[in-house]
């Protein structure tokens, strides 16, 4: 994953949460490593171990599309697990009965205290909070499939985050609200139009002869097209597509071959350099470049949009204009584009995408 060029900046866990979807690859997934040191505190307890994220290729892909509708996405967007917290919390920080498997953290004062916490459905006590978190998935993915395992952290002082998943899916609930679901998906279940809609939009990426396409998960959030996610094997490296479900619209493409894959280098120096380059880059110059490139690789006019550079990060423009989702470019420091993303807004607001 990336490396922060200014750690000690406080941001929400959502723009944290974003930047590691948008960055990691599976072998540096920051959610993997977690579960993996958490796992590895009980090796004698049976536990599935996922690798999951932006770019995995599930093996086992038997799973159905879910197609939400707008009355549907609203229902499920005021199912809540907020009243439900605290009893919940509680259990996973004073487990009596060593059911958890926890992380602690260590304070400036050297003293510990609670970070994150696992536990297997089946061996949550509070029936209620389980009840509910059941319901939640039930709506979100009425397959069937039953729920491994919550995993909860605490980002600060009694704000946290909770994700339910198993093999092939997942929910994401900050304070309580889901905002975000994923399951993994195989090419039979996608329509043929987002396909071709993916691969038109890598072709104008580049000239990558030796590729091969899957799909890696089908995203979903409250009130909101799903999103297929293609990745595009490639010998220089992976480029990710997103493709928005219905519409058939391209939401993002990250071509990680075109980046200077800071996170590959060892020598600080260099990446220290390439870092100070990249934030020398005027804006004026990087904008004209963005703009370029939307609307080549996306069809996306951003030419009488607003644009900043992103203060949390040191190589993100933020394009902006009343009543359009805002968009996201990443450049590099030779002043070339390798990431641009719609930040789509939800279906209530369709009418302004």
């Amino acid at each position: 994953m990336r490396r922060s060029p200014n750690p000690s900046k406080t941001v929400s866990i959502h723009q944290v949460k974003q930047m590691i979807r948008d960055t990691e690859t599976p072998e540096h997934s920051v959610s993997q490593q977690i579960v993996e040191k958490l796992e590895s505190k009980s090796v004698s307890r049976q536990k599935p171990v996922f690798t999951r994220r932006v770019g995995v290729i599930a093996a086992a892909l038997i799973v159905f599309c879910v197609s939400l509708t707008p009355v549907m996405a609203q229902t499920i967007e005021r199912l809540s697990l907020l009243e439900y917290l605290n009893p919940f919390v509680e259990e996973m920080k004073m487990n009596p009965n060593e059911k958890v498997d926890t992380l602690y953290a260590t304070g400036l004062d050297g003293s510990k205290y609670f970070h994150t916490g696992m536990i297997r459905f089946d061996d949550i006590e509070d029936q209620e909070f389980k009840s509910q978190l059941q319901r939640v998935w039930n709506e979100i993915f009425p397959q069937g499939e039953e729920i491994n395992d919550v995993i909860m952290y605490e980002y600060d002082t009694n704000t946290f985050h909770i994700e339910a998943r198993n093999e092939n899916r997942s929910i994401d609930f900050d304070q309580g609200k889901w905002y975000y679901a994923e399951q993994t998906i195989g090419e039979e279940q996608v329509p043929d139009a987002a396909k071709d809609a993916a691969d038109q939009a890598f072709h104008k990426v580049g000239d990558f002869k030796e590729s091969e396409r899957s799909v890696s998960q089908m995203i979903l959030r409250p009130d909101q097209n799903p999103v297929y996610k293609f990745v595009y094997h490639t010998h220089k490296g992976s480029i990710l597509i997103d493709v928005q479900k219905n519409t058939n619209q391209i939401t993002r493409v990250l071509a990680f071959p075109l980046s200077d894959q800071l996170n590959k280098l060892d020598d600080k120096n260099k990446y220290h350099d390439l870092v100070e380059k990249t934030k020398a880059i005027e804006l004026d110059k990087i904008r004209e470049e963005a703009v370029k490139q939307a609307k080549v690789w996306m069809n996306l006019d951003l030419a009488d949009y607003n644009v900043s550079k992103l203060e949390e990060r040191f190589d993100t423009l933020t394009f902006t204009k009343a009543g359009s989702p805002d968009v996201t470019a990443l450049f590099t420091s030779k002043g070339t584009i390798y990431s641009i993303k719609i930040e789509l807004k939800r279906l209530s607001e369709k009418g302004t995408d």
